[in-house]
């Protein structure tokens, strides 16, 4: 993460050198983390392997869950201007590394600055990306290492530019651009990709729309629609994505989830379509909100095809690079503390 490094590195500097002793008492620093830690046992399906180690054997062990900690910086230039920065790091648990649990490449999850202004937030770094915040996320609700797979959308992205607009009455927009950048990082891209959204959401109901279009001969886009809708302690949310390209044929993904709040207690359950990506998955959990700061979980995870499962203490990217090639299930139980 060579130039991430220098983009901080380069504005802690100037802070430093630059910045009057004023400017900085009145800056507002959020420091935050959240260890996320489970024990798993994964079982593959008997003709399934691991692609690197080859060995399909059942095992019992522990897996990071997407631990981090980070920092927002805030600064109210002007009654009508914010100036913002976050600074989040992946903290692998079960290695004991600073690096992503799915791609030991990652050694950053966001490093951004940007403005809000009364006519929208305005960013630049690496950060989530348009489109999965409105789409995709809505489906991206459960605990385990196993969230958020169901989906051909890209997560976050680095040498990345996103809008978002201010919320009219419900309605609201996003767009984004992540530039072609051929330095050696897991989250760029060797062409551009431009990212438009519209969400309504009003009265528990939060409805989006969302286009991605990759700037390559091919005529790459990804297309996808998305309903929340929260009824009293109970939410529904559905998805649907469509990739096509010129040359191949397209993959579909549709996502079916809710979950229900019960006292403490939050039952999920997702079951998921996702075309050569997993095929048919099934996810299943249960959550326990021990307190204000601790949760525990545990959650069942099944998939027809290469997906999320990856062998011990290792993701599917990367040098670890050994994700289950066909099937299988995994139980995992954990817990998630939040400082």
């Amino acid at each position: 993460m060579k130039n991430n490094r220098s983009l901080i590195h380069g504005i802690t500097l100037a802070i430093a050198m630059g910045a009057p002793a004023t400017l900085l008492a009145s800056v507002n620093i959020d420091l935050y983390g959240s260890a996320r830690m489970q024990a798993e046992a994964v079982s593959p399906d008997s003709d399934a392997y691991f692609r690197t180690s080859g060995d399909n054997d059942s095992f019992i062990g522990v897996r990071d869950a997407y631990s981090r900690i980070g920092l927002n910086a805030k600064w109210q230039a002007t009654p009508n201007l914010e100036l913002f920065g976050q600074l989040e790091i992946p903290f692998d648990m079960a290695n004991f590394a600073v690096q992503d649990p799915y791609d030991d490449r990652r050694d950053l999850r966001v490093a951004k600055v940007g403005i809000n202004t009364d006519h929208g937030s305005l960013a630049y770094g690496q950060m989530w990306l348009p489109f999965y915040n409105a789409i995709s996320y809505k489906v991206d609700r459960f605990s385990t290492y196993y969230s958020g797979y169901a989906t051909l959308a890209y997560f976050r992205a680095y040498n990345a530019v996103s809008y978002y607009s201010p919320n009219y009455n419900g309605l609201s927009f996003g767009a984004g651009v992540v530039m072609k950048d051929t330095s050696d990082q897991a989250d760029t891209f060797d062409d551009n990709r431009y990212q438009l959204t519209g969400t309504y959401n009003k009265n528990g109901t939060d409805l989006s729309v969302g286009l991605e279009q990759v700037d390559n001969n091919t005529d790459e886009q990804l297309l996808g629609v998305a309903l929340g809708q929260q009824i009293d302690q109970l939410y529904v949310g559905v998805k649907f994505e469509q990739w096509s390209a010129t040359g191949s044929d397209e993959s579909n993904v549709i996502n079916l989830y809710a979950d229900y709040q019960l006292n403490k207690y939050t039952f999920k359950g997702m079951i998921a379509e996702v075309d050569g990506y997993g095929e048919q998955i099934l996810h299943l959990g249960a959550d326990y909100q021990y307190s204000k700061n601790l949760k525990t979980f545990i959650e069942f995870y099944q998939q027809e095809e290469s997906n999320a499962i990856a062998n011990r203490k290792a993701g599917s990217a990367g040098d670890f690079a050994d994700g289950l090639v066909g099937g299988g299930n995994a139980i995992a139980a954990g817990f998630r503390y939040d400082f």
